[in-house]
């Protein structure tokens, strides 16, 4: 210890010199930079295999995975896209398409639960539905958020069968 510049308090000179005595010496010093060193390389090893192995993958297989991905993207965006805009050509389908509900069952069961000339009104229920139910209305579905209900809203019939689905969320 040089006590030339030594600013340390009275009180810590012992506990720095038993730092000092327990600091490890030079073998031990190498010892743990060779072990480092003998882990460094086998991780650089084990990367390289890794690679090697990853090249072998025929690139076609790749570009099939994207290609078919792709492709079903766009069929899927086209299967929303069918479901929610209504047939032209047909007076009512204004007023159906503008509710935002999506008919869950034939399109002549449900005109006719809307129909003017029925007695009875139909009902709406507010529902929470898993989010899966998203993908089997054909709607994009994220399956990263599969545990979160959606908020929707159920059109009934006075007997209880649900007509159609609106989600709010």
């Amino acid at each position: 210890m040089n006590d030339f510049n030594d600013t340390t308090p009275g009180w810590l000179k012992p506990a720095r010199a038993e730092l000092a005595r327990l600091r490890p010496g030079a073998e031990q010093d190498a010892a743990l930079l060779s072990e480092l060193t003998r882990q460094q390389q086998a991780l650089q090893a084990q990367q390289a295999r890794r690679a090697e192995l990853d090249s072998h993958e025929p690139r076609w297989l790749r570009r099939l995975a994207w290609g078919s991905g792709a492709l079903g993207a766009a069929a899927a965006l086209l299967l929303s896209t069918m479901l929610l805009l209504d047939p032209p050509g047909t007076a009512q389908a204004a007023p159906m398409a503008s509710s935002g509900f999506i008919p869950l069952v034939p399109e002549r069961e449900f005109r006719a639960a809307l129909s003017p000339e029925r007695s009875a009104a139909v009902w709406l229920q507010p529902a929470e539905l898993p989010r899966e139910r998203l993908a089997l209305l054909g709607l994009p579905f994220d399956a990263a958020r599969a545990d979160e209900p959606v908020r929707a809203e159920l059109m009934l019939n006075p007997s209880g069968q649900v007509l159609a689905v609106r989600i709010l969320n």
